[in-house]
């Protein structure tokens, strides 16, 4: 019975850690997944129907890896395995949960090869992918060029679904897509080749695109790993700046020119915007604080 839902064939690969809330904020709001129930388990998705790819081996199945079959069990997503035949403690869990072991796992050598062969043949297919910093292991990193060739997208799942590409593949080559000419007056131009219009660069052109990529590039770095540190300084701000808007007590409306014999400490309460008496003990760190005339 035709559900009117898009099919999508997930895959993934790379050893790295991965914390489970990543795994689990990143793929629930890019699939549109329904929220959980009681027992942990993830409503379906009202936009996909999901199929995942999971590769088993000693070196395969890393932690990330496995916290994105944990994530697939919760979400009751059929899965095939890729398996090399060797093993190690996650292995046996991505095993020993198939439907159907005589169809659901298959015997693969290169698990790297295998996943994108099998993505290849599939209906809309994802490569999800492990980094370390940015980094990917060798095999995860050749994987990722082989389906960037196949023309299937690639998403660092540790970078919350960063879409991969030949900039993240050092020592990676891209198909042959364009080819530098050099022009009568001898400068260098680049003439890409493709089913559109023939574009010509000159040399000092397809440097300021290559600089436009990178820093677009830096860019969305810039806010994926400094939005939270940024955002507390805000915050911060903010509550320093209110801290200075905050209404005065009638005590300081008396005369300037007479001295207080007594003070008292205030810190302001950003929750309710207003100074409050200190109380007994040291204030906490980090709060604003005043001395009225007591």
């Amino acid at each position: 019975m035709a559900t009117g839902k898009r099919t999508v064939s997930l895959g993934i690969l790379g050893v790295a850690e991965v914390p489970t809330s990543l795994v689990v904020d990143a793929l629930n709001d890019h699939l549109a997944m329904g929220p959980e129930d009681a027992e942990g388990y993830f409503g379906p998705s009202d936009r996909y129907e999901l199929n995942l790819l999971i590769p088993a081996g000693e070196h395969a199945t890393s932690q990330g890896v496995h916290r994105v079959w944990e994530w697939g069990i919760r979400c009751e997503l059929p899965y095939r395995v890729l398996w090399d035949e060797t093993g190690n403690d996650f292995t046996d869990d991505v095993l020993a949960n198939v439907d159907n072991p005589e169809q659901d796992i298959v015997i693969a050598g290169d698990l790297g090869k295998a996943m994108v062969e099998h993505l290849g043949q599939a209906e809309n297919p994802l490569l999800l992918l492990l980094s370390t910093d940015g980094q990917f292991d060798e095999a995860t990193a050749s994987a990722a060029a082989a389906a960037l060739r196949e023309s299937i997208p690639c998403h660092d799942l540790s970078r919350a679904l960063l879409e991969v590409g030949w900039q993240h593949l050092p020592g990676h080559e891209p198909p042959q897509e364009s080819a530098l000419e050099v022009e009568a007056d001898g400068q260098t131009a680049l003439s890409v080749v493709s089913d559109a219009p023939d574009v010509t660069l000159t040399a000092t052109e397809a440097a300021t695109v290559s600089q436009s990529l990178a820093e677009a590039e830096a860019f969305v770095g810039d806010l994926t790993n400094d939005l939270v540190s940024r955002a507390e300084s805000l915050r911060q701000t903010l509550i320093h700046g209110r801290s200075l808007l905050a209404p005065s007590k009638p005590q300081d409306q008396e005369a300037d020119d007479e001295k207080p014999k007594k003070t008292r400490l205030e810190i302001f309460n950003s929750e309710t915007g207003e100074w409050e008496p200190a109380g007994r003990g040291r204030p906490p760190a980090g709060v604003q604080k005043r001395r009225v005339p007591a």
